[in-house]
């Protein structure tokens, strides 16, 4: 049986710290092996990587390297640490897999198998590219929703798709608050991407957020998603002041 020292688990309490300048060194000679003779800070330097905007990305960061003040700790302000002091997964890792096949039957079969193979949460994508919202109950039987949160990717039908899984939810009597996962309303991402308005816009977007935070606590309705920014060509800085200008938005129209 392993017994904790009186202070903590301190995996690498007999180690002694290693300095920047001894992680540089090493550096340099992997370096070296591949026929770059740089050393110090430019052995750092080489392995940094330009963005566009003028940001540089470094191999290494430390608390020295941060302009902020004190970090404080998880849950409590300036909230540099997260916003609950549990963190973001209690339980651990979230394994989450991707479905999209339009069978409900066949993606039914691939969702159970995932499940018994280590997945803990299934993302779907429900819709013209993916699984019918009519079919969605048939490609969720057999899963335990307490258990394995969904998170819907639904574009267009986002409205329709969430009702179904909420109307999931009552039919197979789980607990209002027991149920987990994302509805994943994202009408401005759906908005970037194709060019038009979905058919359910903010204004039904706003409303399961409302009802979510009624009677849903542990769904989420909304999600940023700065990927069609991204695949338009935005760079680093364009793709997260996006996703910063739809939150923004979203706290605004929720207000």
């Amino acid at each position: 049986m392993t017994v904790l020292p009186d202070d903590g688990l301190s995996l690498a309490a007999e180690f002694p710290d290693p300095t920047r300048e001894q992680w540089q060194s090493l550096v340099a000679g992997v370096l070296r092996k591949s026929g770059r003779d740089v050393s110090g800070q430019d052995a750092e330097d080489a392995l940094s990587t330009a963005l566009q905007d003028g940001l540089v990305t470094r191999p290494l960061y430390t608390a020295e390297d941060t302009f902020a003040g004190d970090p404080g700790y998880p849950g409590f302000a300036p909230f540099t640490r997260g916003g609950r002091p549990e963190g973001g997964v209690v339980s651990g890792w979230d394994v989450r897999q991707r479905h999209a096949g339009p069978d409900p039957a066949r993606a039914n079969e691939a969702v159970l198998s995932d499940l018994e193979h280590g997945v803990t949460s299934l993302w779907l994508v429900v819709g013209p590219a993916g699984i019918p919202v009519s079919g969605l109950a048939a490609a969720l039987d057999g899963v335990h929703l307490d258990l394995a949160p969904v998170a819907l990717d639904a574009g267009d039908a986002f409205g329709p798709a969430a009702r179904e899984l909420l109307r999931i939810h009552d039919a197979r009597g789980l607990a209002r608050g027991e149920a987990r996962g994302t509805l994943g309303a994202d009408p401005v991402g759906q908005l970037a991407r194709t060019g038009r308005e979905s058919a359910d816009g903010t204004e039904t977007a706003a409303e399961l957020a409302a009802l979510c935070d009624r009677e849903y606590p542990g769904l989420r309705a909304l999600t940023v998603d700065a990927l069609p920014y991204h695949e338009a060509g935005a760079s680093d800085a364009q793709e997260l002041g996006c996703s910063l200008a739809t939150g923004v938005g979203w706290l605004r129209d929720l207000t």
